[in-house]
């Protein structure tokens, strides 16, 4: 059994043509306000509040290219200098040491390890001095952190620290 489906039109075109012509005036208007409403809910409203999301996050997200191109640039300069200045082995300790003592960075052990690797550990140490010497150290000599434990400490702003740093290769 095939089931008919139900043609509206006899039903429709009747009210349409019983209204007078001032009707049907009203209802195309009403209809035409209502598809601008329609127009503004659906398209307009939700591009002008992303919009205005865009516009609050493109100063963070010029900030962040900037800071990419910033980077970008310490690369090229790495590269242009080669391998060759940097420091390795004892030397690199020594220097490692002696900028440690500039910064009156105090309390802590200097080992180097078999694989090449330095072992550092802090006692209340001021953690600001120590992340600027990491910072230092990492745009001098190419030196990162491949391992690390930091905990605060009792006094503020010191913490105890165990880091394990890297020289490039």
């Amino acid at each position: 059994m095939k089931i008919k489906p139900i043609d509206w039109r006899p039903y429709l075109v009747p009210l349409w043509q019983v209204r007078t012509s001032r009707e049907r005036l009203v209802l195309v208007l009403l209809g035409a306000l209502l598809a601008v409403l329609v127009a503004y809910a659906l398209l307009w409203r939700p591009a002008q509040t992303h919009v205005a999301q865009l516009e609050r996050e493109l100063p963070e997200l010029r900030a962040d290219f900037a800071r990419m191109q910033a980077m970008a640039g310490e690369l090229m300069m790495a590269r242009s200098h080669g391998a060759a200045a940097m420091p390795a082995g004892a030397e690199l300790e020594s220097l490692l040491q002696q900028s440690l003592h500039d910064l009156r960075l105090s309390g802590l052990k200097v080992e180097r390890r078999s694989d090449g690797r330095f072992t550092l550990e802090w006692r209340e140490a001021p953690f600001s001095t120590m992340a600027d010497w990491l910072d230092q150290i990492r745009q001098k000599w190419h030196v990162t952190v491949v391992e690390g434990h930091v905990e605060r400490a009792l006094r503020p702003g010191n913490v105890n620290a165990r880091l394990v740093l890297r020289a490039a290769e």
